[in-house]
Parts: C-alpha cells; structure tokens; sequence
C-alpha cells in the first residue's frame, strides 16, 4: 500500500496549480496506485484536501466528486495511531508538523510507504523506518 499526502491529490485533481509538472506525476501515480486498489487515505487527508481546494477556488461540484472517490479508500483512524503522534510530538517538539507527525504515524500502523512533493518531511525522516518518498 502507498499513501499520499495531501499534495499528491491536490496536483491530481486541482485546475488552478503552480506546477505542471508535479500534476503530471501526481496524475500518474494517482491512476496506477487506484487501477491496483493500492492507495490507502486517512479522514485527515480527505479534510484537508477539502480544506486546500475550497482555498484554491475549485467548483464545489468537483471537490464533492473527488472526496467521494478519494473516501472509497479510507481507513479509519486506530487509536495507536493517535497515541504514536502524542509521543514523536512529545519527543521531538515538532507540534507546528502535526499534520505531517500523524501522516507518518498512520503510514507506520499501515506499514506503507509515505508520497509527497512536501520537503518538510525530510526532518521526520529519522524518526520512523517507513519509507518517505518526497518526490
């Protein structure tokens, strides 16, 4: 299983974007991780990405689309998971990447590997054996 983190969706699905680029890569890997039913998403991810393209002035009718798609892939959130979070943040005073900290953790639990475009998670890769691809 791989999980993306909020970027990778919001270049895969979003029209007003910065980089061509990272829509083309994020489309690609967006198309064979779902063709392969290989994609797992969090609550948080689907919150987020709503949050992102409401901010980037999306048409509701699309978000609404997308979140329904992206859901078909959800897992819930364990409490281990939750309680992984509280201990990197208590060990590592990373509270301004909790967001971050708990996409490690649910990958962890998981045990999938984590895909961003997000260099910030560099600074969380010696915290977990999971494996961070910051494209």
């Amino acid at each position: 299983m791989e999980y993306f983190d909020t970027n990778v969706y919001i270049y895969a699905f979003c029209k007003n974007i910065d980089n061509q680029e990272q829509k083309e890569i994020s489309q690609k890997l967006l198309k064979d991780r779902a063709s392969n039913n290989n994609l797992l998403v969090s609550e948080i991810i689907l919150y987020e990405f709503a949050f992102s393209c409401k901010k980037l002035k999306e048409d509701l009718t699309t978000i609404q689309k997308n979140l329904k798609f992206l859901s078909r892939y959800v897992k819930t959130t364990d409490i281990n998971i939750h309680k992984r979070v509280i201990d990197i943040l208590e060990n590592t005073n990373l509270y301004t990447s909790s967001f971050d900290v708990f996409h490690l953790a649910f990958c962890e639990h998981h045990n999938c590997k984590l895909i961003t475009f997000d260099k910030g998670f560099k600074k969380l890769q010696n915290i977990s054996k999971i494996k961070i691809d910051i494209k």
